[in-house]
C-alpha cells in the first residue's frame, strides 16, 4: 500500500507529477514518439539552421566534400542535443497553479504558477508559462528567468485585474522550454485549471435619511439587562466584571463590590433581498451597479454590525455571522444573472428589508418598505 505524502495533497501537473516511477524503456520511447500534448517547434534560428543543413547536405552530396560532411554533421548534432536537452530539462519539472482568495472588479489579486524541481543533482532552466483568463480574455506569460536548484520551488506571480464580474476559468495553456540552445521549443500542455469567482467591484452611494433613521440609525435603549444604555439596577461583584462597571460610590456606601446594570441597546439589523427578475433589469450596465450597490451595502452594513442575513430571490437565505458568511454572498453575485421568470418573494423573518429597484437612467436605489435610503 502506498504512503500518501503531503505533497500528493497538491494538484501537480508536468512530467514529474506521475504517481509510478520512470522506466528505462519508457525514457527512451519518449524521445522518439512524444505523449500526447507534447510537441517539438523550431524557433526561427533553428529553421534557419535547418536550411543551411539542407543547403550543406545537397552541396556535400554534390562534391563529395569530407569537410560539408562534417559540417553537417555539426548541425545536425547541434539539433539533435537540443532536442534531447530540452526533453530533460522538463523531465524533472512540476507545476501547479494558484489564486488569491479574492478577487474584485478593478482590484488587483495574485495568480501564481508554483515551479518546483523534482530533480536530486540537476537544476532546471529557461521555461516559461502560458496562462490566461477565459472570461476576461486575458493572458500572460511568465518567464522562469533564473536556475531552478534541485528539490527548490518557485513562485511566478501574475498581478490580475479581473474587468468583470464573472465565474473566472484560470487555465494554464502551455509550458516551454527553449534551454539549451534556442533551436527547438519543447511545449507540454499545462493541464492545469482553477475556478476563481470575481466579486462586484465597489460603488459609490449616496445614503438618504428617512425619518431621521435610515442607514445610520443607532438603535434604542431597552430594559433587557447588557452592557450599554441607562442604568436599570444593581448587584452584587461577581469574578470577571469589569472595573469599569463597578459603582464605587455605592461600594463605598454599603463595604462590598457593587455593580451597575445598564440596559441594553437594541441595534438595527437589516435585510439585503436582491431580485434578479429580467423585466426589472433590461439594462445590462444597471444590473452590474445594482451587483455592485449590494455588495458595497452588504459589506458597510456588515462592518457596522447592522447586517441580519442576505438572500437572492428563490435562494436560501445567508444569515451572516462572520466573514466567511458574507464571502459566501459574494460569491452568490458573482455569478447572478438576470432571470426570465418572475423571482418568488421569499418568506425572510425581518423587519427592515432592503430591496433594490432601477431609477431613471442607470441609477439604482435600495428600498425599505417603499423608502428611498440609499443610491448608487
Amino acid at each position: 500500500m502506498r504512503t500518501v505524502s503531503a505533497e500528493d495533497h497538491f494538484d501537480w501537473r508536468g512530467p514529474a507529477s506521475r504517481r509510478h516511477r520512470f522506466s528505462i524503456y519508457r525514457l527512451i520511447k519518449e524521445l522518439f514518439i512524444p505523449p500526447k500534448g507534447h510537441r517539438v517547434v523550431p524557433t526561427s534560428s533553428g529553421m534557419m539552421l535547418i536550411v543551411i543543413g539542407l543547403c550543406l547536405g545537397l552541396a556535400a552530396y554534390n562534391t563529395e566534400n569530407n569537410i560539408l560532411f562534417a559540417s553537417l554533421s555539426l548541425l545536425l548534432s547541434s539539433i539533435v542535443v537540443s532536442g534531447i536537452v530540452c526533453w530533460s530539462n522538463f523531465h524533472s519539472a512540476r507545476w501547479r497553479v494558484e489564486a488569491s482568495s479574492i478577487f474584485r472588479v478593478g482590484e488587483q489579486g495574485d495568480i501564481s504558477v508554483v515551479v518546483e524541481n523534482a530533480r536530486k543533482r540537476f537544476p532546471i532552466f529557461c521555461i516559461q508559462f502560458d496562462i490566461e483568463c477565459l472570461q476576461n480574455g486575458e493572458d500572460r506569460t511568465l518567464y522562469l528567468s533564473e536556475g531552478l536548484e534541485p528539490r527548490d520551488s518557485t513562485r511566478l506571480v501574475w498581478k490580475f485585474k479581473p474587468g468583470k464580474r464573472c465565474k473566472e476559468i484560470v487555465r494554464l495553456r502551455d509550458a516551454v522550454s527553449v534551454f539549451p540552445f534556442g533551436f527547438l521549443r519543447k511545449h507540454i500542455a499545462g493541464e492545469c485549471r482553477k475556478e476563481i469567482r470575481v466579486w462586484p467591484a465597489r460603488v459609490d452611494y449616496q445614503e438618504f435619511r428617512a425619518n431621521g433613521g435610515g442607514l445610520s440609525y443607532q438603535g434604542l435603549s431597552t430594559k433587557i439587562k447588557g452592557a450599554t444604555g441607562e442604568l436599570v439596577g444593581l448587584r452584587n461583584y461577581e469574578r470577571g466584571d469589569a472595573p469599569r462597571s463597578i459603582h464605587w460610590k455605592v461600594s463605598a456606601k454599603q463595604g462590598r463590590l457593587v455593580v451597575k446594570q445598564n440596559a441594553a441597546e437594541s441595534q438595527c439589523l437589516y435585510s439585503l433581498l436582491v431580485d434578479p427578475s429580467s423585466y426589472l433589469w433590461q439594462n445590462g450596465a444597471c444590473f452590474e451597479k445594482m451587483c455592485s450597490l449590494v455588495a458595497t451595502l452588504a459589506e458597510d452594513l456588515f462592518l457596522s454590525g447592522k447586517l441580519d442575513q442576505c438572500m437572492v430571490a428563490d435562494g436560501a437565505a445567508i444569515k451572516v455571522n462572520r466573514v466567511a458568511d458574507l464571502e459566501t454572498f459574494f460569491d452568490e453575485l458573482a455569478i447572478i444573472e438576470p432571470t426570465p421568470n418572475a423571482a418568488s418573494a421569499p418568506d425572510l423573518n425581518a423587519k427592515n428589508i432592503i430591496t433594490f429597484s432601477p431609477l431613471d437612467g442607470s441609477s439604482v436605489g435600495a428600498f425599505i418598505n417603499g423608502i428611498k435610503v440609499a443610491q448608487a
